[in-house]
């Protein structure tokens, strides 16, 4: 397991060095390179943008191990080697949840301003304006909360979880259960008869946790479908420049959405049915560590080169670099040389 944790904390770092670069790149085109006619919706993209550097940076510094034993699926946090207090490992492991909970919440508001932009519902958007947008992100922020509280109550340690998880975490993954953090929706306890009856917190909690994201879903879906439609029948009679750049925003922020989505929420669905089936995934269900890790790095990249003015800045950048290059030293001999690959290459033919 050693050489598992090992790998997993290299992509960490991989994944957390690419997000913070990704991020600030496109925060920097956000603030410098946005098209006029984005008006306050940029102020949701240096949301998100800032949202998922820090998510990375979490995700680093808790680096979260995914396990699947039977009728759990686990987040545990490795501190055998830990001088820190546990109760700060527990906090930041409840942050994290949090995080990843509100994650989805953050890209509903998304799809809201964009129909309201669509429709030109210039009442509901003047709701964004100023400070009035820290009063939307009360709801991911609520979403975030009910995740962190569900993980540190209804899925905290308790005996019964401990004694199913003792033999599975030392015998997969080489650790001691009382030398680690971990959150586990265990369904399931020992009644006075020792047969297994549904632990109903346990249940409850991630009943919440469910609704919550496919709240987000439901509003993503709607109003994204809402957008697709509005666009058809409105933007064509609007300016072609307009229309454009619409069509690029909801593109850009579609394929936002479809990352998180199959990166963090699919898998972990996924093992939460296998859970509450008390189907064993094993090391399969590790691969949603790396998974869950990659979505801050990837999420950027989609807005980056779907917004014209965005790819364009990249595009003028690297094309100064590369004249900037080509007057220097090696830019020259490498120029020479290659026109006189180029001249061999006629001359042969």
């Amino acid at each position: 397991m050693l050489d598992w944790e090992n790998s997993q904390y290299a992509f960490q770092i991989a994944a957390a060095i690419l997000a913070a670069i990704s991020n600030s790149l496109l925060i920097y085109l956000i603030t410098h390179f946005s098209p006029k006619d984005i008006g306050d919706y940029k102020h949701l993209m240096l949301f998100i943008s800032m949202f998922e550097v820090v998510y990375a940076m979490l995700d680093l510094v808790v680096q979260p191990i995914f396990y699947s034993f039977g009728a759990t699926f686990t987040l545990i946090v490795n501190t055998t080697n830990s001088n820190i207090d546990k109760r700060f490992w527990e906090i930041m492991a409840v942050i994290y949840c949090g995080f990843f909970g509100s994650s989805m919440a953050i890209f509903s508001l998304h799809y809201i301003y964009r129909y309201w932009v669509i429709t030109g519902n210039s009442r509901n958007l003047s709701y964004f304006k100023g400070r009035r947008i820290f009063w939307w992100l009360i709801i991911p922020f609520s979403i975030g909360l009910i995740w962190a509280l569900v993980g540190y109550f209804p899925c905290y340690p308790r005996k019964s979880s401990s004694d199913y998880l003792r033999y599975g975490v030392q015998e997969k993954l080489g650790l001691e259960i009382e030398k680690i953090v971990y959150f586990a929706p265990y369904f399931y306890e020992k009644n006075d008869a020792g047969q297994d009856v549904i632990y109903w917190p346990s249940f409850v909690g991630i009943l919440l946790d469910s609704m919550s994201i496919n709240l987000s879903m439901f509003v993503v879906v709607f109003y994204g479908v809402k957008c697709w439609n509005k666009m058809r029948s409105i933007l064509t009679t609007t300016s072609s420049h307009l229309e454009n750049i619409q069509n690029q925003l909801f593109y850009a922020l579609v394929a936002q959405t479809i990352i998180p989505i199959f990166l963090m929420h699919l898998p972990a669905l996924t093992m939460f049915m296998f859970s509450f089936l008390e189907l064993d995934a094993g090391h399969l269900s590790g691969l949603v560590s790396f998974s869950i890790a990659l979505f801050p790095a990837l999420d950027p990249i989609p807005t980056i080169l779907i917004i014209s003015s965005y790819r364009d800045a990249i595009k003028k950048f690297v094309n100064k670099k590369c004249l900037k290059f080509r007057k220097t030293k090696i830019g020259k001999l490498l120029v020479k040389r290659k026109t006189k690959v180029e001249s061999s290459h006629s001359a042969m033919g």
